[in-house]
């Protein structure tokens, strides 16, 4: 888009720890409403915000706002306009956000465990030290099959491997994004199945 924006910078990307979904995106909105904790003297002014997104119970709005600026619940368009977030830029951060995701996703990985998803509930194995991805996903997929038993390796920011009773492999990115859709900015979930999933 060729923009600057001063409060955002250039993030170095070495580590899956250095990634944070929608890092970019909250700084932003951090940037346009202030902190999330207020004074006694700054409720009045939060009630008229509070107010002009239709909420009548402050408190629930005050719940429902800490959500929003983590994008776990779709953000309505007229809180955004009221702490007067510019749509343009937050499609920017997103795509900012996009690209720490990607330099995430370069990262060679070594999972330290997987989830075997058993009846009544998962069960949680370690995998041998240092092994690749790779590696681990051949180990995985000659046990479902073996085993009966569907595996899951989580890597909770980024991605999610299901290995099915099969040997088949399919893998959900938690690629951060956002949608507009009627009166709502609605954020990708992370760590969720409902993402873009590979086959």
């Amino acid at each position: 888009m060729g923009k600057t924006i001063p409060f955002l910078s250039t993030r170095n990307i070495n580590e899956v720890e250095d990634y944070t979904p929608f890092y970019h995106s909250k700084i932003y909105l951090k940037q346009k409403s202030g902190s999330l904790k207020y004074f006694k003297n700054q409720i009045p002014q939060i009630k008229k915000i509070a107010e002009k997104v239709g909420y009548k119970d402050f408190n629930q709005f005050i719940k429902h706002r800490k959500l929003w600026h983590e994008f776990q619940k779709k953000i309505p368009l007229s809180y955004l306009k009221a702490i007067g977030v510019k749509l343009d830029v937050l499609k920017f951060t997103v795509e900012l956000d996009q690209n720490d995701y990607q330099k995430a996703l370069e990262i060679p990985l070594f999972p330290k465990s997987y989830i075997i998803q058993t009846r009544p509930f998962p069960l949680t194995k370690r995998l041998p030290q240092n092994i690749s991805e790779d590696k681990a996903v051949e180990l995985l997929r000659k046990e479902a099959v073996l085993e009966n038993k569907s595996c899951v390796i989580n890597y909770p920011t980024l991605k999610k491997i299901f290995i099915d009773t099969d040997g088949s492999v399919v893998t959900a990115y938690y690629q951060p994004d956002i949608n507009i859709e009627g009166e709502y900015l609605i954020p990708a979930k992370i760590n969720d199945y409902t993402v873009n999933i590979s086959l």
